[in-house]
Parts: structure tokens; sequence; C-alpha cells
């Protein structure tokens, strides 16, 4: 019998969907894996290679090589890049209550709420891919002694009127003398960072942290942390660290010198030498301690690391990438991967919260009802200044002009009183 299937070619609609689901599933395949398995799915497709990676490039599912990409000038390098988060990271904090779609090349990705929302409901609570305390935030002893406020959370610590029955009891690092608030918080940090920071097992890594409090800067800080937390993933297994990576290139990114120079303009030159000496200082420092860790830190799989990931995750020019990273995405000094999808609005739906001293945490609520399919957007800037102190600091630090409802009524408002 003749097989009378047409052959027909997928709408949009279809081929994101498709695309989309296939990635959520297994958020490790590529693109020709991509297009093999849409071919077997769907055999009565026509489907090409060079279709499916245009699609899956605007949908944030791939990342090109900036040193190939066709820009005109340097303008490309001043707009934030990100991507969606591989695997089940978003059902899995989001509750499914929220989901993050790609929107467009200039917005990126966004979150929308998958039902209704009453005004002030908890959302979701997330805590950080990697987090690093603001220096205002905590005392300087955090950063050399650890020994006043909990290393993971930073909250204060209160070593005397706890019983035994209590969960915050601190508890201190059975090699070093980093302190935590609780027994819960020590096993977290080790799993994301003490177990290389420690200063009994890594001599290296105090240098790196001195530096930046002199300096009284927390990107690099953050920034190594980051990459701590990707080598102890793939020391849980190969898959786990991959998905690590790939978490820390979604964030959007400009690297931290192209941002710096267009935030100083004109003045660039007065600050170049000493801004380049600081990231490369910095970059020494943290290969030092991290590239390897001391065998003391007990890592045993590097060779798990693909040479491609490893080299990329250590060269300077990822350093620049993971400090530019920080710089926009810096959430009260951590790296949240649902938190750091919300658009900015100067009249936002929702608000991001911290239920403890430290602000280790992030709470998600919402400032008024949200319908399903809305967006849900944060301010990254104080909502109660004016319209020339938001737009400035947006410009500044986040490199965009907001064109939201309330900056558009402001806008005109200036207008037919000049």
């Amino acid at each position: 019998m003749a097989d009378d299937r047409r052959i027909t070619m997928p709408s949009e609609a279809e081929l994101q969907a498709a695309i989309d689901s296939l990635k959520k599933s297994k958020p490790e395949l590529g693109v020709l894996r991509v297009c093999a398995m849409l071919r077997e799915s769907n055999p009565t497709w026509q489907l090409g290679e060079k279709r499916v990676r245009k699609f899956m490039s605007t949908m944030g599912l791939i990342q090109t090589d900036p040193s190939s990409a066709n820009t005109t000038g340097k303008a490309a390098e001043t707009v934030p890049k990100s991507f969606l988060a591989p695997g089940d990271f978003v059902r899995t904090v989001g509750k499914g209550q929220v989901e993050v779609k790609y929107i467009n090349g200039t917005k990126g990705k966004g979150v929308f709420a998958v039902g209704d929302f009453a005004e002030k409901t908890q959302v979701f609570e997330e805590t950080p891919f990697a987090w690093y305390p603001r220096w205002d935030t905590v005392s300087n002893t955090y950063h050399t002694k650890g020994n006043d406020e909990c290393q993971l959370c930073a909250r204060t610590i209160h070593r005397s009127g706890y019983s035994a029955r209590d969960l915050l009891r601190p508890v201190k690092c059975n090699r070093c003398s980093a302190w935590f608030c609780s027994n819960v918080c020590r096993k977290e940090a080790d799993a994301r960072f003490h177990q290389i920071e420690c200063a009994k097992s890594n001599p290296h890594f105090a240098p790196l942290a001195q530096a930046c409090l002199e300096w009284s800067w927390g990107a690099p800080m953050a920034a190594a942390r980051a990459i701590e937390r990707v080598l102890l993933e793939f020391e849980q297994s190969a898959e786990r660290g991959k998905l690590a990576w790939e978490s820390i290139k979604a964030f959007a990114t400009v690297r931290a010198d192209v941002m710096d120079k267009r935030r100083k303009g004109a003045s660039w030159f007065l600050y170049e030498q000493d801004y380049e000496h600081k990231w490369a200082t910095t970059h020494e420092l943290m290969k030092r301690a991290l590239c390897p860790p001391p065998d003391a830190c007990g890592l045993t799989q590097f060779d798990r690391i693909p040479k491609k990931i490893f080299n990329e995750m250590f060269s300077y020019n990822e350093w620049l990438g993971l400090i530019g990273k920080y710089s926009l995405n810096d959430q009260n000094g951590g790296f949240y991967l649902l938190q750091s999808c919300f658009n900015h609005s100067c009249d936002p739906n929702c608000v991001v919260m911290h239920p403890n001293d430290g602000m280790y945490r992030a709470i998600i609520k919402t400032l008024r009802p949200i319908k399903a399919g809305e967006e849900m957007l944060i301010s990254y800037v104080n909502p109660r200044d004016n319209l020339a102190a938001r737009q400035q600091a947006l410009r500044e630090w986040y490199m965009f002009d907001c064109n939201c409802g309330r900056c558009q009524k402001e806008v005109a408002a200036v207008a037919g009183s000049a």
C-alpha cells in the first residue's frame, strides 16, 4: 500500500511547542539531536537543521559564540544576553505556579502566571545558585574569620542561650574557624562552596577574599562561588555538573569591561588601568585557589569536566563575563535562577523580599491581583524615585531605557508641561 501521508511544514507555534517540550524533558540535547528526534516523532514534517537551530537560538536554548557573532561596531556587546535555564528548575522552584517564556530579542525571557493570584500572595521561595553577601550587610570578619555571621546565610551568630532542641543552634566547621547558624546551613554550605573555601583545606583562597575586602568588591567572590558550585556539582555526577554550568550561562550577561567602559563614558581612561589590574589580579587569585583546589579539599572528579567547559570556566574572558553577570543579576548578593528571569517595571505587580536578617533566601510576593497568563514584573530600582533617577539607574546598571506604562505617562506629563 502506498504511503499517503503528506509532508507538511510545521507552523512556528507547532515547532516552538515541540522544541520546548523536548528541551524540558532532555535539556542536554543539542541542535542535531533535537532535529533528529523531531523528525522521528513527526515523520510528516519537512524539517531542516538550519530552521531548528534558528528557532532554538530565538528561544534562548543555545548560545552563540560571541567571537563569531555578526555585530555592527560594539553596540551588540552592551545588550544583555540571557537564555532559558535548563532542566525542571522552573517547575520545581516555582511549584507549577509560574512559567518562564522567551519573549523577544529585546526583552529576552520573562515570568508569567500560570493561574490567578490574589494580592499579597507568596508565589515561591528560592535559594540562590551562588551567593556572597553585600559588604554593607555583614561585618568585616565574615570575609576573613567567619565567626560572627553564618557563612551560608549570614545570620548573626549568637553562641549562648541555646538548648539541644533548638533548630538554629550554631555549629562550627570541624576543620576551620567558620561558623554556621545551624547544621542545615553547614551541610548546604559544604555542598555549595565551603568544602573548597575551608581555610584549613585551601589556604590559597584567603588572598582572594582579602583582596576583595580591601577593595570592598564582592563581585569576584560571588563569581568564585558560582564556579565552586559547578565544581562540586561535577563531584556528584557529570550530568549535574553540566546542568550547573548551563545554569550559569542562562543568566543575563554583559562583560564587566564592556559594562564599566559604558558606565564611565568619556572618563573611562581615568579608570581603565585600575580596573584592568583588579580584574587580572582577582582572576589569577581565583585560578590559584580553584584550578584545581588543593587535594585536602577532597575533590576527586576533575576528569568528569569536559575540556571545553574547563577551559572556558577558568578563562579570563569568562571571568569578566561572570563579574558582569553578577552586576546585572545581583539580588542582595545572590545569583537567583528564577528571580533573575523577572523583567522590570517601574509599576511592578510583584516584589522580592528576604525572610531573614541574612537575606539569603528570596521570596516573591504579589503586590496586586494577577491574572493567569499575565507577565509578573518586579522593579530593579527604587520605585519611589522620580523619572530621571529611575531612568539613569536603569541605563547605568541594567543597560536599557524603560518604556513601561508609568514611564510613558510621566514622560508625556513632562513634555506637556514644557
